[in-house]
């Protein structure tokens, strides 16, 4: 029986304790967070809440954390959780730059335990495909990536620290998954060029983030990438194009779907393989700009993300007791995913002049 501690009851952390309460190979030892979403959690699930995140630490009974606190506090809280010797799942962003998010993989590294990154779009089936095809060589050599994750944030009545550059990291970190998935495909750029700042979301009652990112990243000069990012779009979108000397593809998250051309035609595949996940995602982009789209501790997430949500958990549960890491998802493992992610998007932020 496998006890784990889940420190941050918001949207995900919430979420991953519920999904631990239904198992019965593991254990929900305690949650916390700071304020009322781990007691409203704690009622909820009939599990203890733990007054510190030293607490949990300091429990010997205590196998494994969850981290999914807010982005700025990963760092701290992998690093106690190392120092503790418990096995870590981490929510993204990993860090806030890529020097902290080495030392987070080297202490978990020294510690002999077992650390994840919750990087969810790895467990999208569409996506893994297109990965498999590209490996197998469908695609020839890819000569370029286009990102869309764009879309018009309104007013809010309270801002969340997922607004503010310094807490967040801003669009790049909170919104890495595309990031994750271009170093999953291209690797590491070797030159970014951006340009950028908050043009449309000046004042209270707004975050501080830049709100229109663009960005250009060169591989060697071999192959480039394009990026648009920020809640600064009327006209948004939220897409993936990858370009091949022999295949080309679309990853369409508005319409769940993956469009894949070559000589031989088009064909099409879902980005999910159950409908309730491909029919949640299509009504998330039909009531709001889904690209920028933020979760919060008072609502629960679109089955797509319940679903891939459970098998990460699957995953890091199979490691921590001894099971095989599967060759694709390694990755999630080696602190590759998490650390190369994170230094794109800091070079992203250092190219714009802001702080990371």
């Amino acid at each position: 029986m496998i006890r784990i501690g889940v420190l941050g009851c918001g949207y995900f952390g919430a979420e991953f304790a519920r999904a631990i309460k239904e198992r019965e190979d593991v254990h929900l030892a305690a949650v916390y967070s700071p304020g009322k979403s781990s007691e409203r959690l704690s009622r909820e699930l009939g599990c203890p809440r733990a007054s510190s995140v030293d607490e949990i630490m300091e429990n010997a009974d205590i196998d494994a954390v969850i981290i999914a606190t807010p982005n700025y506090l990963h760092h701290q809280h992998v690093l106690a959780a190392a120092g503790a010797g418990k096995h870590i799942f981490c929510e993204k962003p990993f860090a806030l730059n890529a020097e902290d998010a080495a030392e987070m993989v080297e202490a978990c590294r020294k510690a002999e335990v077992t650390l994840m990154v919750g990087h969810i779009m790895h467990f999208y089936q569409g996506i893994a495909r297109v990965k498999a095809m590209i490996q197998d060589g469908f695609f020839g050599d890819i000569l370029t990536m286009h990102i869309e994750r764009t879309g018009w944030e309104r007013k809010k009545a309270e801002v969340s620290w997922k607004k503010m550059q310094d807490k967040s990291g801003g669009h790049l970190f909170h919104h890495i998954h595309e990031i994750d998935i271009m170093q999953w495909i291209m690797g590491v750029p070797t030159e970014m060029y951006a340009v950028g700042g908050n043009l449309g979301h000046r004042g209270a009652e707004f975050g501080d983030e830049d709100d229109v990112l663009l960005l250009t990243a060169s591989f060697n000069g071999n192959a480039f990438a394009t990026l648009q990012y920020g809640s600064g779009f009327r006209v948004g979108n939220h897409f993936i194009r990858i370009n091949g000397t022999k295949a080309g593809a679309v990853i369409d998250f508005k319409r769940a779907e993956v469009r894949v051309i070559s000589d031989a035609g088009e064909t099409q595949f879902p980005l999910f393989e159950d409908e309730k996940s491909a029919r949640a995602i299509c009504e998330l982009f039909a009531r709001t700009d889904g690209g920028i789209s933020y979760g919060s501790p008072e609502e629960r997430p679109p089955e797509y993300i319940l679903v891939s949500l459970r098998e990460e958990l699957e995953l890091f549960l199979h490691v921590v007791s001894g099971g095989e890491i599967p060759e694709e998802k390694k990755d999630l493992f080696d602190g590759s995913s998490a650390v190369h992610s994170v230094m794109i998007a800091q070079m992203g932020c250092r190219v714009r002049g802001r702080k990371s």
